[in-house]
């Protein structure tokens, strides 16, 4: 995103961008500090003219921020669900989301995987076959949405059964005991 000031437009723009779409709006990576220092020289100039106009558009700006932050709050969790399900991370999160989602994200799957694999019974070595290519195989989606390969002829790994089973019925892989 272009470097555009901070101002009640832009934050407002932001603000219907975050209202609009599921997935995260594309801000600034220093937004927030950027917003609390005009914040703040909004705050100055109110308190200097101290009326009522200045002070509801402090007010609007608070309510603004408060309502992306939130809004952004809420995806991170919605978001965190869906990557601790598929493995896949959400775009144009800034640096102080990150932290915060994957934190998120990295409990959901723990407590997913231990509870999920419990109930259903479930271990990582049933769900993972090993074989040795045959042919170089080039980089795929596995059936449980991460990356595997490239591979080339003679490598030997584990990958999920589903996968293993398809290279071994194309004549690209054989299964190792």
């Amino acid at each position: 995103m272009p470097e555009e000031p901070i101002t009640f437009e832009f934050i407002r723009k932001i603000h219907r961008e975050e209202q609009r779409e599921p997935r995260f709006s594309k801000i600034p990576e220093d937004f927030y500090q950027k917003a609390k220092t005009y914040l703040d020289q909004k705050r100055k100039l109110s308190a200097k003219q101290k009326n009522r106009m200045s002070t509801l558009e402090v007010r609007n700006v608070e309510r603004l921020l408060e309502d992306i932050f939130n809004r952004r709050e809420t995806k991170i969790m919605n978001h965190a669900i869906i990557t601790s399900r598929t493995g896949i991370p959400p775009e144009n999160l800034i640096e102080e989301e990150k932290e915060f989602f994957q934190t998120i994200a990295d409990t959901l799957g723990s407590q997913r995987e231990r509870v999920l694999n419990t109930l259903l019974k479930k271990s990582k070595e049933e769900e993972f076959e090993k074989i040795k290519f045959k042919e170089d195989v080039e980089e795929f989606i596995g059936v449980d949405l991460k990356k595997y390969g490239p591979y080339k002829k003679g490598d030997e790994t584990k990958i999920p059964k589903e996968n293993a089973k398809l290279l071994i019925r194309v004549g690209k892989a054989k299964k190792v005991s």
